[in-house]
């Protein structure tokens, strides 16, 4: 059995609890992980969506390349 890897259980999540409790669901929930949403130029951490980072094409992708379990 393999682990997966879910955002919910990564150190950098953030719920979204206003979408949570008004209906919306979990499509604006964050990711506050430095690798993935960290400005190059600035240093700032900018909020990235869970989603968006785990598609494909996203930096964390589906396997979850930069996930941390939560301490």
């Amino acid at each position: 059995m393999t682990d997966i890897k879910l955002c919910k259980d990564c150190n950098h999540y953030k719920k979204d609890w206003f979408e949570h409790l008004t209906g919306g669901g979990d499509r604006f929930d964050m990711c506050y992980n430095p690798v993935v949403s960290e400005n190059l130029v600035t240093g700032k951490v900018k909020d990235r969506f869970c989603d968006m980072m785990r598609m494909e094409w996203g930096k964390c992708g589906p396997y979850g390349k930069y996930w941390e379990a939560r301490k």
